[in-house]
């Protein structure tokens, strides 16, 4: 059993998530005194890598980590998934996550303040107080249980803050730091608010736009920096570590402090236009009017661009107070196409066989348009093995990108039959690790050295445990082991469901039962957004590169 004291005692507990984050990138920032709080705490804590979940993405290792569950469990692979009416793409939620979560388990214990943890739009009643995070429909806007909060918590939001720029020249990134270090103030502002009035006992809080940075800033952590972005770079992380070492002053010497990363990160070699290649191969097919009347050219690289562009036009032209109906009708037009563009408009599915519907990052997921499963699908249970293999066969052969390994959904998910999972059939390990893929249809080449981004996910991410009773050491952990710590640390039977195991060796003064209890947990009822919500949520994703 656990000491009596770990039980009873008042101690606070810190989660603070810190999404993307890699040792790669933070230990050189602790060398040289960009970071020294986290050094500190490094030095004292028990720390190392953090194998994530696959698929490498947000959205599905958040949900693991508030549901204590992998993706095959909790049923979120990706930020998109199909609309089981309207036949289309729609943006996963927070209803989509089983019931009770890690959050609503720590309120049995105390009073919770969850802030900005993704996956949380839109909030739920816990014990306590939460302000969702991505995506949400308006990144400038709070979203929060209760929802009156939301009023208190608006002012404090800087404008600005919210939408990121795709271009990546000078003038583009300088703006990328602008709305970053923005959204790093209105954090700090919610936070001081939220903290000030209330006794948590937990805050659990994400810094969720250090992925962000990493996107569009890796040529620049890893030594490429032809333009002397670094120290705007550095000054953006010293005041994540300023922000950490305020709330580790509310925590308190005695706290218990976790901190983690969703996955890690490192350098984007190429894009892979898998539905391209696809398209190559005869495995995809496209409708006549898309493939004839230049629609093949929608959302490539130049689309986005030109988007830019005109967006930047137009918006010079209206500081100076002149019309711009024409450049206004344009964007429109190809935010149509980008609505399109997502809902994978322009495939024939009566003659498709697999085609891509995500982003994908060093894993990179292809499905079967299986028959039954797939909205539109054609490939009848009977032909799915044949069809598979074929594809999985054909991919091996690959030689740009060079592919080390194509895994069937059963060799990588607790999975009996493929069929009836909602995980991808087929994922796709490159020998380089730096591939991303995409969804986009008619580029001119099927795999390109050119991207939006120049870093991308890794499935090494990161933890560090903290506190008197921590033993310091280097060890390695799983993204499932975390939650079900926290919340034997905290004094909370781990529920069977949570598939982690409890870091009993990094904390040996506490004694932790073998024994988990049985919590009923409750399968979602998934709702789904309204067309203003879902447009709002698109619109964050498309900015952050996942559309």
């Amino acid at each position: 059993m656990m000491r009596a004291l770990n039980r009873t005692n008042k101690r606070r507990t810190l989660i603070f998530g810190i999404d993307g984050g890699t040792w790669d990138v933070i230990e050189p920032l602790m060398k040289r005194g960009v970071m020294p709080c986290l050094a500190q705490l490094n030095e004292q804590g028990a720390w190392g890598d953090l194998v994530s979940v696959v698929p490498v993405n947000s959205a599905a290792a958040w949900s693991s980590i508030l549901t204590g569950m992998p993706p095959e469990k909790h049923g979120i692979y990706d930020f998109f998934s199909w609309h089981p009416v309207k036949k289309k793409r729609t943006s996963v939620n927070a209803t989509w996550l089983p019931r009770p979560t890690l959050l609503d388990l720590l309120g049995q214990t105390g009073r919770v303040l969850a802030l900005k943890i993704p996956m949380t739009y839109p909030p739920w009643p816990i014990s306590g107080k939460m302000v969702s995070g991505l995506p949400t429909p308006d990144d400038e806007s709070a979203f929060t249980y209760p929802s009156d909060l939301a009023a208190e918590l608006n002012p404090l939001i800087e404008k600005g803050s919210a939408y990121r720029a795709r271009e990546l020249n000078r003038e583009g990134r300088l703006l990328i730091l602008r709305q970053l270090k923005a959204a790093q103030r209105s954090l700090e502002r919610m936070t001081d608010h939220l903290l000030k009035d209330a006794d948590y006992q937990t805050c659990f809080v994400v810094a969720r736009d250090i992925d962000e940075l990493q996107h569009f800033f890796w040529d620049v952590l890893s030594g490429k920096d032809e333009f002397g972005y670094r120290p705007l770079v550095d000054e953006y992380f010293r005041s994540v570590d300023q922000y950490l070492a305020r709330m580790l002053d509310w925590a308190g010497e005695d706290a218990r402090v976790i901190l983690l990363s969703d996955h890690g990160f490192g350098p984007v070699e190429g894009v892979w236009h898998l539905n391209d290649w696809l398209r190559q191969k005869g495995f995809l097919s496209l409708i006549d009017d898309y493939e004839n009347k230049g629609d093949s050219t929608e959302l490539s690289f130049g689309i986005r661009v030109s988007y830019a562009i005109r967006r930047r036009v137009l918006r010079q032209m209206k500081r100076l107070g002149m019309k711009g109906s024409a450049l206004e009708r344009s964007l429109e037009a190809l935010k149509m196409r980008s609505q399109r563009y997502t809902d994978l408009g322009g495939i024939d599915w009566h003659g498709t066989l697999a085609y891509v519907g995500n982003v994908g990052e060093e894993w990179l997921p292809v499905y079967i348009n299986l028959q039954g499963r797939e909205p539109h699908g054609i490939v009848t249970p009977e032909r799915y093995e044949s069809v598979r293999e074929d594809l999985r066969q054909t991919l091996d052969k690959s030689e740009e990108p060079a592919v080390l390994a194509v895994h069937r959904a059963e060799e990588i998910f607790d999975i009996e039959d493929p069929k009836n999972s909602t995980a991808p059939d087929l994922l796709i390990e490159t020998i380089s690790s730096a591939v991303q893929s995409d969804f986009g249809l008619g580029n001119s080449k099927a795999y390109e050295s050119i991207g939006n981004r120049n870093g991308c996910h890794r499935r090494q991410g990161m933890f560090l445990l903290a506190g008197p009773d921590v033993a310091p050491q280097q060890d390695a952990a799983h993204l499932l082991d975390i939650p079900a710590t926290i919340l034997a640390w905290q004094g909370c039977q781990v529920p069977r469901h949570f598939c982690g195991r409890v870091l009993q060796e990094c904390i040996p003064e506490v004694t932790f039962s073998d024994t988990r209890t049985t919590v009923e947990s409750t399968a979602a009822e998934k709702e789904y957004l309204s067309e203003e919500e879902e447009a709002g949520v698109r619109q964050k994703l498309e900015s952050l590169g996942y559309l």
